[in-house]
């Protein structure tokens, strides 16, 4: 084949791409095929357009007296190591236990959250909910997004049921296949559009389905709620002045955008460092309280915290209470995790580019490394 040939071969599979709706694998390739990755990566911020998510006045975490006096088990070291881990660490009666960083990073690296985000979704509509924004964790969802109000199902679906993966939203959840309705949320530059084309494909409240349109849906929902109440307000000046500032963030975070001026993706990308991610779980430890007074609705925090449909998620929470040490935890691809650990007290925070979650523990269902950090960390807290 000539060179010619090739170039022209290339360039009518490239229109057949962009004609079938697929341009978004140009953006894939440049963010994360071409860079090596086989899916996307903690340190891609740089690729997609960002918000600010600004801090006020830093407030420094306490140290415990005990601070990284130990080390960490040799297994549990060699795991992180050989998972390409950025953080680890634990807190406990909210002073700072323990700190492990890897190479390059450190405890002002800033990475991505990944589904984490989600968590921090569910904490934001339960804001708007106190600050009159939103009628209700219960609200039907056409409060804000009439595009449903002509179909049954989404007439009939809440903003509590997106949350708790159950709303019955039409979606498929696939992170490495290039060419899928995940994959084009994730590199697309129309995030709301996309899932706003997605209808409802079961009854709401039926089916635990794990979502991240249903996220990115709710966050249109919260996008549209806050406009209502300040035209222009973004869900990343949201919330900075609701969580990053009232929490004393050490640094300022970065939400990413779909595109320039367009809407943050809720459903994956809060990049921030491991101290402040941990004190998003210290707030639910505290049942939502802060320097003594609510700062979440404690109702709300506790219905995150109990299990719905299935034994092991909550409202955008994980959990294994039946567990020696019971726990629930934030949960993000690539193992970015945000434990608390209430019967010790504990806050865990492990960022990273690997995992293993195809080896599960005890419940059958959470990866085994869950319990891995849960078990290092009671360790570290006894000794």
């Amino acid at each position: 084949m000539s060179a010619w040939t090739l170039v022209a071969v290339l360039a009518l599979g490239a229109g057949a791409i962009q004609a079938s709706g697929h341009g978004y694998i140009w953006n894939a390739l440049s963010a994360t095929y071409l860079k090596g990755h086989a899916t996307a990566h903690i340190d891609d911020a740089a690729d997609f357009a960002q918000r600010t998510i600004a801090t006020g006045t830093p407030v420094p975490w306490p140290r415990d007296a005990r601070h990284n006096r130990d080390p960490l088990d040799p297994d549990t070291l060699a795991y992180l190591v050989r998972h390409r881990s950025a953080a680890f660490l634990v807190a406990q009666d909210g002073a700072l236990l323990h700190e492990t960083y890897f190479a390059p990073y450190d405890a002002d690296s800033r990475t991505n959250s990944f589904s984490v985000a989600k968590t921090i979704t569910t904490m934001q509509v339960g804001l708007a909910v106190a600050q009159g924004m939103v009628s209700g964790f219960d609200a039907p969802l056409v409060e804000r997004l009439p595009e449903y109000a002509s179909d049954p199902r989404g007439r009939r679906a809440t903003v509590a049921q997106l949350s708790a993966m159950k709303a019955g939203h039409d979606w498929t959840e696939q992170y490495y296949l290039p060419l899928n309705v995940t994959t084009e949320l994730y590199y697309g530059r129309d995030a709301a559009g996309l899932v706003l084309r997605q209808g409802f494909e079961r009854e709401p409240g039926s089916a635990f389905e794990y979502s991240s349109g249903s996220t990115q849906l709710l966050g249109v929902f919260l996008q549209r709620a806050l406009a209502a109440r300040e035209p222009g307000l973004t869900i990343a000046e949201h919330l900075s002045r609701s969580l990053w500032k009232p929490l004393g963030m050490a640094r300022d975070a970065i939400y990413t955008l779909d595109r320039e001026g367009g809407i943050e993706r809720t459903f994956c990308c809060v990049f921030a460092t491991a101290r402040d991610f941990a004190r998003l779980g210290q707030l639910l430890l505290q049942d939502g309280e802060w320097n003594g007074r609510p700062l979440l609705d404690r109702a709300l925090v506790e219905r995150m915290r109990t299990p719905d449909l299935q034994p092991t998620y909550g409202h955008s929470l994980w959990m294994d209470l039946k567990y020696t040490h019971p726990f629930w935890f934030m949960q993000g691809h690539q193992g970015q995790y945000v434990i608390g650990v209430p019967s010790k007290r504990l806050v865990i925070v492990r960022t990273g580019r690997y995992r293993d979650k195809d080896t599960k523990g005890p419940d059958g269902r959470t990866p085994a490394e869950v319990y891995r950090f849960v078990d290092q960390a009671v360790a570290l807290s006894q000794r």
